[in-house]
């Protein structure tokens, strides 16, 4: 197996980005459009998305009880309140959940 360079030189360039805007790719430019089927939602864009290991026994369990609680409920909503309660009881009052983009319609 070979090893790594020790330098990479002129290889890698690092651009500094502004704290006031999230990273992005160095090989992606700002202004260059999103590839064809690539769009991403509005709510997508807003957020940052996070990773969450867990075990399959109770990703299942969580998933029949979205069943069992009604055909709208969805994991990631139950996994979104666990937080938010989570926050609450150590005194943290930032947002979690990005506000929805859509209109909802009224019955």
């Amino acid at each position: 197996m070979a090893k790594p360079p020790v330098s990479y030189g002129s290889q890698v360039k690092l651009v500094p980005v502004p704290s006031d805007q999230p990273s992005a790719p160095v090989n992606a430019s700002p202004e260059a459009p999103p590839a064809a089927g690539a769009r991403r939602r509005p709510m997508e864009s807003k957020s940052d998305p996070t990773i969450l290991y867990l075990h399959p026994d109770g990703k299942y369990e969580l998933k029949r009880y979205a069943l069992a609680t009604g055909p709208k409920v969805k994991v990631h909503d139950l996994l979104l309140e666990a937080v938010e309660e989570w926050a609450e009881r150590r005194g943290i009052s930032a947002p979690f959940r990005v506000p929805s983009q859509k209109r909802h319609r009224t019955p």
